[in-house]
């Protein structure tokens, strides 16, 4: 195998070659013998920053579980950037084992990593039983997460934290919703803020599951970036937990003439005629309706050191963007979209903010689109701040 090295955080690394694994003329992920994605360095540099919050929570030493490996980028950063960490790593492909053992020891830390060559539902429920749980899991998969949750939930300690990729996104974002609709058990829809709508998706995905084995869960951090989206959950013990859990699933309700949207529980009624324009109304989900991030975890984010990561400016402008969408409602709104329904001129995404404000209303930029934002303002409001600019 022609190998590179590469530096990531702290973090040294033998890789797939680039130049000799490449499809259409660009370094390819799978055809490589040990799969390795370069793309994904942000998500490793954030995870490390959001797992050195956690361990800072919980008494040492603390187990992770990375089991679909690869080369083991992510275990082995966790292990050597983190303190206190011990890394469980697994992969299925046997040439991937004996890159992942030579990676953890160019970095010293052999003795702070295992590594199985095992499928990773098998060394997840190898870990189910008391006293052999994880503190800290981390699913992230070449397509969807969906078959590895049953057996991440029921491998992860109480108030443990399961973070979950997906990147099947065409599926989840209504391209091919009969595929969503057999993976997810949910209706997805393609609209402007359809990346959203999948993000909440992913994470109901998620909070089902943890609500069959009694877990409730909040959601840490979550965001859709690039070609994937990534959540941070915390599974925390108790029927009651699960019950607040579910509580903030539902669906979302869209109106294709109009624009507007709104969430409904799981269980309320929906007049299908939209309340606004009297269009035919259509309906995502189920879904989660409830925060997607938490301003606590993300403030302790914010006051960790970044300086050593390659993407430490990406970093901190996405997570400000983040933590003020915190809090906010569900859906963004485009804004050359509506000034294109409008026949007008698109304003200056600020000055649309600005308005907003001005009129009691709360509104940010968000992370999902550069040209949109989240607002408490009704859909006719925020036109009327279109048209007034």
């Amino acid at each position: 195998m022609d190998l590179d090295l590469v530096k990531e955080g702290t973090t040294l690394l033998e890789v797939p070659r680039s130049s000799s694994y490449t499809f259409q003329g660009r370094y390819a992920p799978f055809k490589a013998p040990v799969f390795y994605n370069p793309r994904m360095e942000f998500s490793r540099d954030l995870s490390v920053m959001a797992l050195r919050v956690f361990v800072k929570e919980r008494k040492p030493p603390i187990s992770i579980c990375d089991p679909l490996a690869g080369l083991g980028a992510r275990g082995i950063r966790y292990a050597n950037e983190v303190q206190n960490v011990k890394s469980v790593m697994g992969d299925l492909n046997a040439d991937a084992i004996p890159l992942i053992l030579k990676n953890a020891d160019l970095n010293g830390v052999s003795s702070k990593v295992e590594v199985f060559e095992k499928d990773a539902n098998l060394l997840l429920a190898e870990s189910s039983e008391p006293g052999k749980r994880h503190d800290f899991i981390d699913i992230d998969p070449f397509g969807t997460p969906v078959h590895f949750l049953s057996s991440a939930v029921r491998a992860v300690k109480n108030k443990g934290i399961l973070a979950v990729t997906a990147t099947d996104t065409a599926p989840l974002c209504g391209v091919h919703p009969r595929a969503c609709i057999r993976k997810y058990a949910s209706v997805p829809l393609r609209t402007e803020y359809c990346h959203e709508t999948a993000l909440r998706i992913m994470i109901g995905s998620v909070v089902m599951e943890a609500l069959k084995h009694d877990f409730g869960t909040e959601v840490l951090l979550s965001y859709s970036v690039d070609h994937y989206l990534r959540a941070f959950t915390r599974l925390t013990l108790g029927a009651r937990r699960g019950d607040r859990a579910a509580a903030d699933a539902g669906f979302l309700l869209h109106c294709p003439s109009c624009g507007w949207r709104e969430k409904i529980k799981l269980n309320a009624a929906f007049d299908p005629k939209c309340s606004t324009c009297g269009g035919s109304v259509s309906r995502a989900g189920p879904l989660w309706c409830g925060q997607l991030s938490d301003p606590s975890f993300l403030d302790k984010m914010l006051n960790e050191d970044r300086s050593l990561f390659n993407t430490s400016r990406r970093i901190e402008k996405f997570l400000r963007i983040v933590r003020e969408e915190c809090e906010m409602p569900i859906s963004f709104y485009v804004i050359d979209n509506l000034s294109s329904s409008l026949k007008r001129d698109v304003p200056p995404i600020k000055k649309v903010i600005e308005s907003l404000k001005a009129k009691g209303h709360k509104a940010t930029l968000t992370h999902f689109h550069p040209k949109a934002i989240k607002t408490t303002a009704p859909i006719s409001d925020i036109k009327s701040a279109i048209r007034g600019i």
